[in-house]
């Protein structure tokens, strides 16, 4: 079998120190599946690391000429190029089978750390010749703690399904839908902007993050007009770009700054928001303005045709290939 060009891991291989710890799990997770626990749960049992962007990478990966493979067993498996999406373990892992010279080069990202100077700076190590982000406001912050990384870091959107993420015609679209995804900090209260929804007439439905699944979050989207999203602070917005994929436009709180870990960093609440999926606002006032503005210029926002550019799984998996030495 020809060797891979691109290897995705998001677990260590169980080799070397690994091998009982990582033996024992994929044994489990073996057993598991083939006794179908919990079908519902373990749905994704194929996809480890961060769920959905594991699954995008690795479906985009399949509308592509790159021979990849996924969380190998042998070292031998690996291909030169590897990426380590997800997992401290696996990319001190990966960082060692490069000394040994099993790898040629390695990027890490995104779903690896919160700051860059976690774990004694691993994802600064010199082994790593390219630290991956969800977007651009993540790499300021990495290199705030680590400007080593200047030249070697890029930013990297997962992409959405488009195929599972679409409209329905036959569903009328007649509500506003509210997402909540932090219920306390600096988002506030929504109660203002219920009421004042309500009062112009408008159906209004309220979700809250982690409280539904992928099937009723669909649901919830093509019924709706408009999404108002509520939420401090966004790596990349997922939740966001699946509206936008079933051709639903978002009015989202802007949010500029965000306290994790005693420490204060400039962040964003959609950091993939534009003219053409939707807009920012400011305050309860300044979402009166914008709301109003959607209601006459509805026909300006083309959320769906936005993602099938910028976001979908081949999309997203093309632009990585781009930022990485796996032709080379």
């Amino acid at each position: 079998m020809a060797k891979p060009q691109l290897t995705i891991l998001t677990d260590p291989l169980p080799w070397g120190n690994e091998l009982l710890h990582e033996g024992a799990r994929r044994i489990y997770r073996w057993l598991r599946t083939r006794l179908n626990l919990n079908k519902e749960y373990f749905r994704h049992n194929l996809y480890r690391g961060h769920v959905a962007v594991t699954r995008s990478l690795l479906e985009g990966l399949k509308h592509t000429d790159v021979k990849f493979n996924y969380n190998p067993t042998f070292p031998w498996d690996l291909a030169n190029t590897v990426i380590v999406l997800a997992g401290v373990r696996t990319l001190r892992q990966a960082i060692l089978l490069k000394r040994a010279g099993k790898i040629r080069k390695l990027y890490a990202g995104p779903n690896i750390v919160v700051f860059s100077s976690e774990h004694d700076s691993i994802l600064a190590e010199r082994e790593v010749d390219a630290a991956i982000t969800p977007c651009n406001w993540v790499i300021d912050v990495y290199l705030e703690d680590n400007p080593s990384l200047k030249e070697r870091i890029f930013s990297w959107p997962a992409g959405v399904d488009i195929d599972y993420w679409v409209p329905n015609p036959l569903v009328k679209r007649d509500s506003i839908l509210i997402f909540e995804k932090q219920n306390k900090g600096p988002v506030g209260p929504i109660d203002p902007y219920v009421d004042y929804l309500r009062a112009l007439g408008w159906k209004v439905q309220i979700i809250k993050y982690g409280s539904f699944t992928h099937n009723q979050y669909l649901a919830y989207l093509q019924e709706s007009c408009l999404m108002l999203g509520f939420v401090v602070c966004e790596s990349q917005g997922l939740a966001w770009a699946e509206a936008w994929s079933t051709d639903l436009p978002t009015l989202i709180l802007k949010r500029t700054s965000n306290v994790l870990q005693g420490r204060l960093y400039k962040n964003s609440s959609a950091p993939y928001l534009c003219p053409e999926n939707g807009l920012f606002f400011d305050d309860f006032e300044d979402f009166k303005k914008k709301f109003h503005y959607w209601e006459s210029h509805r026909k300006q926002f083309t959320p769906r045709e936005w993602v099938i550019k910028n976001m979908s799984d081949e999309v997203c998996a093309t632009k990585i290939l781009k930022n990485i030495d796996v032709f080379k």
